[in-house]
């Protein structure tokens, strides 16, 4: 008598997650990094709330008053620039570099694995924070100079200065994933502040530099970004706007690679 045999029915297939399900999720979870950041008055005030004083201060009474502006009164881009660059880098890399680190000594991103997300929306939702923030402080800033009268732009190239500048939150966050992907949580603050203020004052936004510094101010990727966002608004620079655009991406592309992968590997 001839065994039979029989063929394991086969799995079914499990389906797939509708996208509008997957949409929330990466929603939900960009939305929850919003409201912890806006909730820590160490991380909200200084990011949020500081750079339009410091923007009227410096940048109209100080600056719109200078001998210099009043010989050329596009300084006033310049200076207006220079302080949304302050405004988009601060919460890139502190709220993206230094809130991954201490979350990482923490072990939240062991749990964050166990929970059912999709892949990434952590990662996503810190960039989608740093975005909104950058957003709202360039917005703040803008609204401050035009009510000030203190820009020479058109509307349009405004909406395009303010595009770039938004948009320049990315390559930031890059640099704050690596630093929060490569170093402890102690450790982060100061790795986030030797590439931040040095960022601030060595690219040259807010004054000018010495002869042997000025060669120099090409290394910071702040430089690049003021750069960009000039040439968006439609004044030229000593810099192809091609080239500053390439360097911000090539920066996004280098650091969010070295830590997506060192991510993937250890958590």
């Amino acid at each position: 008598m001839n065994a039979m045999t029989t063929s394991p029915a086969p799995y079914a297939a499990e389906p797939l997650m509708p996208v509008s399900r997957v949409f929330r999720a990466y929603l939900n979870e960009s939305r929850s990094q919003f409201i912890q950041a806006l909730r820590a008055p160490a991380f909200a005030f200084p990011f949020l709330l500081l750079p339009v004083p410091l923007y009227l201060f410096f940048g109209v009474v100080m600056a719109g008053s200078s001998k210099e502006v009043m010989a050329n009164p596009e300084l006033l881009n310049f200076v207006f620039t220079g302080w949304c660059c302050m405004a988009v880098m601060g919460p890139a890399i502190f709220g993206v570099g230094v809130g991954l680190a201490l979350e990482r000594d923490a072990n939240l991103l062991k749990l964050k694995r166990a929970l059912p997300l999709p892949g990434g929306s952590y990662v996503i939702a810190k960039i989608v924070m740093s975005i909104a923030f950058a957003a709202l402080s360039v917005g703040m800033v803008t609204i401050a100079a035009l009510i000030a009268g203190k820009l020479r732009v058109s509307a349009g190239g405004l909406i395009a200065m303010d595009t770039v500048l938004i948009l320049g939150a990315v390559p930031f966050c890059a640099i704050g994933l690596f630093i929060g992907a490569y170093s402890s949580g102690s450790a982060a603050p100061a790795y986030a502040n030797l590439i931040y203020l040095p960022g601030l004052w060595l690219s040259g936004m807010f004054f000018p530099l010495p002869k042997f510094l000025q060669p120099w101010s090409v290394i910071w990727p702040a430089f690049h970004l003021n750069m960009t966002a000039l040439a968006a608004g439609g004044m030229k620079g000593p810099i192809s706007p091609l080239m500053t655009g390439g360097v911000l991406v090539g920066i996004s592309v280098l650091f969010g690679g070295l830590a997506i992968q060192r991510l993937a590997r250890r958590g």
